[in-house]
C-alpha cells in the first residue's frame, strides 16, 4: 500500500501537471505562477526554477534523456529549455489560442503540442519549425500522447472524441466518439504495451480503449470528476500493474489494472487533486493539487 512520504513546497499557484524524468532522478512540476520547479526525486530537494512564459504553465514534458524539458502555457508558446543550465533553447510560437498540452517523440526529433484552437502541431526540434498542422478537432484540445514507437499520437478533445493520428502524414488513422452525449474528453495516454488509449471524460469515468477498433476493455469507476481536466499515469510498481489519477474529492485514486479494483485512496491534499505522475522505477507516486493546497505530494511504499 502507498503512503505519504514527503509533501513539496514552493509553487505560489495551482499545480498544474507533474513527470518525473526517464532516468527517474528528477521532478519537474508545472504551475499556473509561470513556473517550472525542479525536484531531486529521491529526497524531494528542491533543485531549480525554470522561467520564460508570460502567463501559466498547463503541461511540462521530459526528453527521454532527460537532457530537454518543454513546456506548454496560455501565453500560447511551447518553450524547450536545456534542463542543466535552465536557459530556453527555443520558443515555438503558432497557436492562436491557449497551448494546453506538449509531448516528447521518444523515437524522433519532433514535439506535439494542442490546444484550445483546435489544433495539433508537430514541431521539428532541430530545424525549429512546424512541419505538420492539424485541424484535429471541432472544439478545443485538451490533450495529446505519442505511443512508444514514436509513429502515432493521440488526441482528446471537449467536442468527445479521441483521435489517433499518424505521425509521418499528419493523417487520422482512427476517430472514436467515446459517449453518444457528446461529453468532453479531457485526457487520453497510450498505454506502455501500445495497445490501449486510457481516456477520461467528464462523465467520470476511465476508460481503457482498444486503439484500433474504440472497443472500451475495461472502465474504472470512483473518483469524482466532471469539470476538470485531471491526469491519470499506468503505475507499474514491482509487484502491482495500477492506474492513478487525481479526483474532485481532493484524493488520489489507485485502481488494479486487471481487475478494475479500487485499491486505495489517498488522502492528504487539501484541493482538487489534476495531477499525478508514476516513478518509472521506484513505488512512488507524485500528486498535485489546485490553489488551496498548491503542494506536491510524494507517495511511497507497496501497492495491495
Amino acid at each position: 500500500m502507498l503512503s505519504l512520504d514527503k509533501t513539496l513546497h514552493g509553487h505560489t499557484k495551482a499545480l498544474s501537471s507533474l513527470q518525473f524524468s526517464y532516468d527517474g532522478y528528477l521532478l519537474a512540476s508545472a504551475s499556473n505562477d509561470k513556473t517550472v520547479r525542479i525536484w531531486d526525486a529521491p529526497d524531494g530537494r528542491y533543485v531549480s526554477s525554470l522561467v520564460g512564459h508570460s502567463l501559466g504553465i498547463s503541461d511540462v514534458a521530459w526528453s527521454a534523456d532527460s537532457q530537454f524539458i518543454a513546456t506548454a502555457s496560455d501565453d500560447k508558446t511551447i518553450n524547450l529549455y536545456d534542463r542543466p543550465n535552465g536557459e530556453i533553447i527555443h520558443t515555438f510560437e503558432g497557436h492562436t489560442d491557449v497551448a494546453m498540452c506538449v509531448d516528447f517523440n521518444m523515437s524522433r526529433n519532433v514535439l506535439a503540442s494542442a490546444s484550445f484552437d483546435k489544433t495539433v502541431r508537430i514541431w521539428d526540434i532541430g530545424q525549429r519549425r512546424c512541419i505538420h498542422r492539424i485541424q484535429a478537432h471541432s472544439d478545443s484540445i485538451v490533450s495529446s500522447n505519442f505511443n512508444i514507437d514514436g509513429n502515432l499520437l493521440v488526441t482528446a478533445g471537449f467536442d468527445g472524441y479521441v483521435r489517433v493520428w499518424d505521425v509521418d502524414t499528419g493523417n487520422c488513422r482512427n476517430s472514436f466518439l467515446i459517449s453518444d452525449a457528446l461529453t468532453p474528453v479531457c485526457f487520453a495516454r497510450w498505454s506502455p504495451n501500445g495497445r490501449y488509449i486510457l481516456v477520461g471524460s467528464f462523465d467520470g469515468t476511465w476508460k481503457l480503449l482498444n486503439h484500433e477498433t474504440g472497443k472500451v476493455a475495461r472502465s474504472y469507476c470512483g473518483h469524482e470528476f466532471n469539470s476538470y481536466c485531471i491526469f491519470a499515469a499506468f503505475f507499474l510498481s514491482t509487484d502491482q500493474k495500477s492506474i492513478i489519477s487525481g479526483s474532485a474529492d481532493n484524493t488520489v485514486c489507485v485502481w488494479d489494472l486487471s481487475s478494475k479494483e479500487l485499491l486505495q485512496k489517498l488522502e492528504g491534499h487539501r484541493d482538487v487533486v489534476v495531477a499525478v505522475a508514476a516513478h518509472p522505477t521506484q513505488n512512488v507516486i507524485a500528486s498535485g493539487a489546485l490553489d488551496n493546497d498548491k503542494t506536491i505530494k510524494l507517495w511511497s511504499g507497496k501497492s495491495k
